[in-house]
């Protein structure tokens, strides 16, 4: 599980190096904001296309090769982007990295269901769910520095060396536990059928809640260093920290829901009041403007979106009309997920680029949308 995870975080690394530098990139590459909010987004043009196939790559290859050639992708995308002339190379490489994204979003859930029973699953899953948090705090917080020395191709050399490391660490360990049939002989011995799969609106409902909360927050953490910056008397890399905020209390959050949802039997109702409270605390994401109230702020929306992740990768399996189809599950919820990645940095900036206050609309907006979802998911689920 622990590679899996290491895996999970080498990747989420990459793709969270563009926030932290935008304003270097925007300048360096002479871009306008929405081309800026597309170096971020763009990494998810491929979640979207290939979340679905990553389930069948899953199916057919195991979890051990599909897993190698996400951080092949990761790697291969971070050296294209590292060694780009322009903006054009630079977007082409990070579509290569979202391969590896698309792929390690299906792969490492469906390798802690292989080692985890089904009512153990919500602390395993509350740890994975941390996997995004523990990359955005890192980055943010290394990659001025390193920007600083080696200017932003340094950044992506850095990417490059943590998924060189991942790779060799999960060629080594990873592999498919002798007591499970998930992803083994007995899950290759039943039937899948890619309609049966599909044909769950609990898992649909789920990855369109899903969509909605990544759009709010990954697009409000993609410039919310940038807004910060702005505010009287907070530097670009204490701005970096102080974004980085949610994400560094989500780690712990994410576990601690992992051990709630353990001991919760409606985890549909959770993931609904998760989602309420993000969405009234986003009401406020672009009007913060004093430095003592960041602080708090951010910590606030760390800890209410803690549940959320956990949740969803709870529920996902439980979503599938049978434990064989948890893959196309949790297929659909990466599709989601890379949806809401996909379209929220570009469409808060376009709001932004006329008022920071006006960029509260499509967060808020989109969350709303998750609420929403989550409560016209029908009450019974596989378990």
């Amino acid at each position: 599980m622990w590679v899996s995870y290491l895996a999970g975080v080498a990747i989420a690394l990459n793709q969270f190096k563009v926030p932290p530098v935008m304003q270097v990139l925007i300048d360096n590459l002479q871009v306008d904001m929405a081309t800026g909010g597309w170096l971020m987004s763009v990494f998810s043009v491929a979640g979207v296309m290939f979340a679905l196939p990553a389930a069948f790559l899953l199916g057919r290859l195991g979890p051990k090769a599909s897993g190698l050639i996400a951080l092949g992708c990761t790697i291969v995308g971070s050296i294209v982007g590292a060694l780009a002339p322009g903006v054009g190379v630079l977007l082409a490489g990070r579509i290569v990295e979202g391969i590896g994204l698309a792929l390690i979003a299906v792969v490492a859930p469906a390798v802690i269901s292989m080692w985890f029973e089904p009512q153990e699953r919500g602390l395993p899953m509350g740890i994975w769910s941390s996997w995004v948090p523990v990359a955005t705090v890192v980055m943010y917080n290394v990659a001025g520095t390193i920007q600083k020395s080696f200017g932003w191709q340094g950044v992506w050399w850095f990417g490059t060396a943590v998924a060189l490391i991942a790779f060799a660490a999960y060629a080594a360990v990873v592999g498919v536990p002798a007591r499970s049939g998930a992803g083994g002989e007995k899950q290759a011995e039943a039937p899948v059928s890619m309609g049966e799969g599909l044909s769950s609106a609990n898992t649909w409902l789920l990855a369109l809640a899903f969509a909605g909360f990544n759009f709010a927050l990954i697009g409000y953490s993609t410039w919310a260093p940038s807004y910060l910056s702005e505010l009287p008397g907070i530097e670009p890399a204490a701005a970096n920290f102080y974004a980085s905020l949610p994400s560094l209390v989500l780690i712990p959050g994410g576990v601690f829901a992992g051990w709630v949802l353990d001991r919760t039997r409606n985890r549909k109702a959770v993931l609904a009041a998760a989602l309420a409270a993000v969405t009234v605390i986003l009401i406020w994401c672009f009007k913060v403007g004093s430095v003592s109230v960041v602080v708090p702020y951010m910590i606030g929306i760390g800890l209410i979106a803690s549940f959320t992740p956990s949740s969803t990768f709870t529920l996902a399996s439980e979503t599938a009309p049978r434990p064989e189809l948890a893959g196309v599950a949790l297929g659909v919820v990466s599709m989601g997920q890379n949806f809401g990645m996909l379209t929220g940095p570009p469409l808060i900036a376009n709001a932004a680029d006329v008022s920071w206050v006006y960029g509260t609309y499509p967060v808020v907006a989109a969350s709303a949308v998750a609420v929403a979802a989550v409560l016209l998911m029908r009450s019974k689920v596989h378990a």
